[in-house]
């Protein structure tokens, strides 16, 4: 091979390229997209008899939803934190202070079996746990706190990993900010994803024969498909593994407040490429137009949510009360305190209601589409990109140096 056109001068120190390619966008982007909703997703426990492919598939499909609706994923995990906070409570009101967060996480995940004398052994929720504690009916478990993070030791390094990479994606799209490089509609696509991983008696039963003590609902499997006379999934009865697909029904607090903060931050991020150089300028428009409509319909869905809420609790009967009949008050009152103590705070059965149903229906397709063009719209992009993506942030302006 002829090296006669190869500079042959004598040089010093020479810097590494200043310049990243598209591959190496991409490459960053969908890594951690995969490795972020793959191993922060704790799934509940499967069913004994569950096949690998079941599983496979399982996870392969809230792997999906957690990047089409990351902002999902993250109600459902707050209805979980929400419904340990009340477990940890119950129990250590009734004398059980070493019942922690971590027990209330692993209870209501499927991980206490009840096998009656007479029938199919199945999963306890921490609330139906402690009824039956609580009633004689089943020993306190003796299971310590440290024995249920022994289980999860392998995840350890996984994890660690995906944290760092997750910091890696958040300090590389802030330094670019800071020194004006473009951002890649990737990128802050993968931005907001990362960031919202970051929560029997003898009566007629639905799931298990402890349905009156708590039904593990109300959620999509349970409530919504039978709303629609769809099949319920598991269709096995006693159920034999917690659903994922729990609802956070009651308001609870600062927690609710933070959920639905969260979901905004994750629509607001799409507005920031609001002023993005875009291949076309109509790309440029759709782009806004969508995140205008993801954030708008993520803002209306907590208000019906909200509104549907205060239905289930009374809170409207309440308001009504208070403003036109206010001596009916106290009977109103004392009647829902009585009822809330004859059901040991259990979740209300009527979900979803039919104008909340169907109010939401055109939300979450206009959630759908808005978030499906944002996604396509984070590749098109790449045809044709402000060269200063392909520029490397020059951390040099940040760290101490002579």
């Amino acid at each position: 091979m002829s090296t006669s056109g190869v500079d042959r001068s004598r040089v010093g120190w020479v810097d590494g390229p200043s310049f990243r390619g598209t591959w190496d966008i991409l490459w960053q982007c969908l890594v951690t997209t995969f490795i972020c909703t793959y191993t922060l997703l704790c799934l509940n426990i499967p069913a004994p008899k569950d096949s690998v492919w079941t599983l496979f598939r399982r996870r392969a499909l809230w792997m999906v939803l957690a990047v089409l609706g990351p902002e999902i994923v993250l109600t459902y995990a707050a209805g979980q934190w929400s419904g340990a906070r009340h477990s940890v409570a119950a129990f250590q009101r009734s004398g059980y202070s070493q019942w922690s967060m971590r027990m209330a996480f692993f209870a209501d995940m499927g991980g206490f079996v009840l096998q009656p004398r007479d029938g199919e052994p199945f999963p306890l929720n921490a609330k139906q746990l402690h009824w039956l504690v609580v009633n004689g009916h089943a020993e306190y478990p003796a299971l310590r706190p440290e024995d249920v993070w022994d289980k999860s030791k392998q995840d350890r390094l996984s994890k660690g990993i995906t944290a760092v990479q997750i910091a890696y994606v958040v300090i590389e799209c802030s330094g670019r900010a800071m020194q004006n490089l473009a951002i890649t509609t990737l990128e802050l696509n993968t931005l907001g994803i990362v960031l919202i991983e970051e929560i029997t008696e003898h009566r007629q039963w639905r799931t298990t024969p402890l349905d009156f003590v708590d039904e593990n609902g109300p959620g999509w499997s349970l409530n919504v498909q039978p709303f629609m006379k769809m099949p319920v999934i598991p269709p096995q009865r006693p159920i034999q593994r917690i659903p994922n697909d729990r609802f956070p029904m009651n308001p609870y607090g600062v927690q609710e407040y933070c959920v639905c903060f969260a979901t905004l931050l994750f629509a607001g991020i799409h507005v920031g490429g609001w002023n993005f150089s875009f291949p076309s300028r109509l790309e440029q428009i759709l782009w806004r137009t969508a995140s205008l409509l993801l954030f708008g319909v993520t803002a209306a869905f907590w208000v019906l949510e909200t509104m549907a809420s205060w239905v289930r609790l009374g809170r409207w009967k309440w308001i009504y009360l208070k403003l036109v009949d206010p001596d009916r008050l106290p009977e109103f009152e004392k009647a829902r305190e009585e009822r809330r103590r004859a059901t040991d705070m259990r979740e209300p059965a009527l979900f979803p209601l039919p104008w909340e149903f169907w109010s939401i229906v055109p939300v979450a397709l206009l959630d759908g589409i808005s978030r499906l063009y944002l996604l396509v719209e984070a590749f098109l992009e790449l045809r044709s990109v402000d060269a200063s993506a392909f520029v490397n942030v020059s951390w040099s302006e940040y760290l101490p140096h002579i």
